[in-house]
């Protein structure tokens, strides 16, 4: 059975063009034209994600992300033209993964459910061996290295905190509050910008050894961990 992607938005127009979208990508798809009926559908349909539209016309997307967040286990991608940087923000606290702004190119918006399930997938194994696998490179607990194609580069302790979190979350949107509190223990007064500066740091790394691996930025909220 291929994995299942619940669309919740209103336009019809977009609605069509995300499921056919999703369709030719190999996933099982359903659409619900409110919030209402998503949250009605989506206990019977179990989907691996929920594209959810923020703007709806009987209950906010944000509503409906909480509830989604409470009861189920699927991935939650927001899409939408209008929010504003706080929306997005309280989006992703209340337990979105992702968010992806319209118009949007319909590649981007599959890759980053396919995101999502190699993500799924990686969460069922167990890291007995102190790996971590992204994409095609691999972290090594005990060497604090990263390697991809017989090359290897070794971090620093913060690097391989920073790069090993973004790697479990691949995908995934992250805040840069988020970050500090995972890899910095949220030190009191450690500023965002030094989030910036090891980021930039790691992206050199990747670059080292070939890593087909992409550190995303969306600005004014934090980062992502993209495969090329």
């Amino acid at each position: 059975m291929s994995d299942r992607v619940l669309v919740i938005e209103d336009d019809p127009e977009v609605a069509a063009f995300e499921r056919t979208l999703l369709e030719r990508a190999g996933f099982e798809t359903k659409v619900a034209p409110t919030g209402a009926a998503g949250l009605e559908i989506e206990p019977q349909f179990k989907p691996a994600v929920v594209l959810l539209d923020v703007e709806l016309p009987d209950i906010s997307g944000l509503d409906v992300c909480t509830s989604l967040a409470n009861s189920s286990d699927a991935f939650i991608l927001m899409v939408s033209a209008h929010s504003s940087e706080g929306d997005v923000l309280k989006g992703l606290g209340l337990g979105a993964d992702d968010y992806i702004a319209k118009p949007f190119n319909g590649s981007e918006l599959v890759a980053r459910i396919q995101s999502f399930l190699r993500r799924r997938e990686r969460s069922r194994k167990s890291d007995n061996d102190g790996r971590l696998a992204i994409g095609t490179a691999a972290l090594v607990r005990d060497f604090h290295t990263l390697e991809n194609g017989g090359k290897g580069v070794t971090l620093t302790a913060l690097e391989f905190r920073l790069l090993w979190f973004l790697g479990e979350a691949e995908g995934k949107l992250l805040t840069r509050a988020q970050i500090l509190e995972r890899v910095w223990n949220d030190v009191s007064g450690v500023p965002t910008r030094v989030v910036d500066v090891h980021v930039a740091a790691l992206r050199k790394k990747l670059a080292e050894v070939d890593a087909v691996l992409q550190i995303s930025s969306v600005r004014g909220i934090g980062y992502r961990l993209d495969t090329k």
